[in-house]
């Protein structure tokens, strides 16, 4: 670069496809290239020689990394920016621009449609074998309906568990155990919060504060109990003749709720 001529070094710059302002160490705009003045407009030819505090160029100053610009004409873009002080006497600072606006768009639908893809998702995304909360609503539904129609008993039984340390290989070993200690027409998953969601068929909620009694046991022998750290509170309710899965998984969560706010850990809803 350094057998380059000042006029071939002024074209690279004025053709760079960044856009390039030139300020001085008394705030002074000292130049701008091609791809500058195509994003600024007309009122580039305005600019050289004004100070920082010009109103359209301010937002552009100081600043690091994505910011958002708007435009005389009201368009607002995403601009990415990185700033160079050039080792000259007086300092000239050389602040580089890219337009990121399509790109962040881009990006933000993609992970809007990565959320929409999570939210119906059938099974738990960090527990695979689990249903998540939409699969447990749809399962849940036609059970409800017949439980309902021919009068069988038909139990929800949440499973909280709160530890400060509480993570996926946690979760593993308690869907292990709740996989093992249930029956094959049992069905176990995860809601939002990650608690555990078992929808218990032919299930009264006799049996069900059986079933609470053995997990109980089996996860204190896991270091898991209802008074302890790691703490565990089951939350229970038994479909009404009025409900639906939205109302049953709704009461089970808020059952849940309760265990973990009482002593003894467990909550019925009704």
């Amino acid at each position: 670069m350094k057998d380059l001529t000042h006029s071939t070094i002024t074209a690279l710059l004025d053709h760079c496809p960044a856009a390039l302002l030139l300020i001085d160490s008394t705030g002074q705009i000292r130049g701008y290239n091609q791809a500058f003045s195509g994003l600024v407009g007309e009122a580039a030819a305005t600019l050289e020689g004004d100070a920082q505090a010009n109103a359209l160029i301010a937002p552009l100053l100081g600043t690091t990394g994505p910011i958002s610009w708007i435009m005389l004409d009201g368009d607002q873009r995403w601009l990415s920016t990185e700033s160079v002080v050039l080792d000259e006497s007086p300092a000239i600072t050389a602040c580089y621009y890219q337009d990121v606006t399509e790109k962040l768009r881009l990006k933000n639908e993609r992970d809007g449609l990565q959320a929409e893809l999570a939210r119906q998702a059938l099974h738990d995304a960090l527990l695979p074998g689990l249903l998540s909360r939409l699969g447990l609503q749809i399962s849940l539904q036609p059970l409800v309906s017949r439980a309902r129609r021919y009068n069988n008993p038909l139990s929800l039984l949440g499973i909280g568990i709160d530890s400060a340390e509480a993570g996926e290989a946690l979760r593993k070993k308690v869907s292990f155990l709740l996989k093992d200690q249930t029956r094959w027409a049992d069905l176990v998953g995860c809601n939002d919060q990650h608690d555990f969601i078992l929808i218990l068929q032919e299930t009264t909620q006799d049996a069900a504060m059986q079933l609470i009694d053995k997990l109980a046991t089996r996860l204190a022998a896991m270091g898991i109990s209802t008074r302890g750290e790691p703490r565990v509170g089951f939350g229970l309710t038994q479909c009404q003749r009025d409900d639906d899965a939205d109302s049953m998984l709704a009461r089970t969560e808020s059952a849940i709720v309760e265990a973990r706010n009482n002593d003894s850990g467990i909550a019925i809803a009704v």
